[in-house]
């Protein structure tokens, strides 16, 4: 599939407090011989993105150390959020640019070619505003759980905190890899929020924002989690060092 209309923001600016990283960003530690974020980019190149634009922040230079000049940089002046850092990438689009995929730096270093590919395919097949891409979890615990109605449409997203019993029991959960129509993205990204309790802005928050304005939300559910890492910890680092060296 032709991705040159296409964009990727990679979102590499957190603290990653949990890794206890002071000097380095958590996505240039590497996986395999090479930095996590590296996985990514790469990716995106093989899959034929038009341009990828990452975000960076905290320990920038370690992030620009580990890409060099495979990608544009984003800056965000502040830690603000995912949702404030996407935003931050958006001036930085080609005016050719109708489609845009958006990764975290720390989960996507095994999302495979083909994946970028399906995402887009899906958003223009289904005629989306926005697609999210949704994975099975045994364990769900401390991940977004996916809402659909009885058509099988995705309802919203509910945090672990704020979940009933019953959607605790629900075994799909939201990546956070995203894929937007362009128009509606530059429309909404400043709709979101400020969150009242960490003073930040979620890049969750469009799901929502979305489905509120009547846009045509879809989640693209792969069975195989496999495809998906979250690094939020040493252990979790570790656990990934595993998968990769036996890939």
């Amino acid at each position: 599939m032709n991705l040159t209309h296409t964009a990727a923001i990679v979102l590499a600016a957190g603290r990653g407090t949990r890794m206890k990283a002071k000097t380095k960003n958590k996505v240039a530690f590497n996986l395999h011989g090479k930095p996590m974020v590296a996985h990514t980019v790469d990716h995106l190149i093989e899959a034929g993105v038009a341009q990828i634009i990452t975000v960076v922040g905290f320990a920038a230079d370690s992030v620009k150390v580990a890409l060099g000049n495979k990608v544009i940089y984003a800056t965000q002046k502040e830690p603000l959020g995912t949702g404030d850092a996407l935003k931050s990438a958006i001036p930085f689009l080609d005016s050719s640019i109708e489609t845009v995929l958006t990764v975290y730096g720390d989960d996507s270093a095994f999302y495979p070619v083909s994946l970028y590919h399906k995402m887009v395919e899906e958003l223009k097949i289904k005629n989306c505003d926005l697609l999210f891409l949704t994975i099975h979890k045994d364990d769900p615990t401390g991940l977004g759980r996916i809402v659909r109605n009885e058509l099988g449409e995705v309802e919203r997203i509910v945090e672990e905190k704020n979940a009933t019993d019953n959607e605790k029991k629900i075994q799909e959960i939201n990546t956070g890899f995203y894929c937007f129509r362009r128009d509606f993205l530059e429309k909404h990204i400043g709709d979101i929020q400020k969150n009242v309790l960490t003073g930040e802005y979620y890049a969750t928050d469009m799901v929502e924002i979305a489905l509120r304005s009547n846009k045509k939300v879809c989640a693209y559910f792969r069975q195989d989690s496999s495809i998906w890492h979250g690094v939020n910890n040493r252990s979790d680092y570790s656990r990934a060092q595993k998968k990769a060296s036996n890939a």
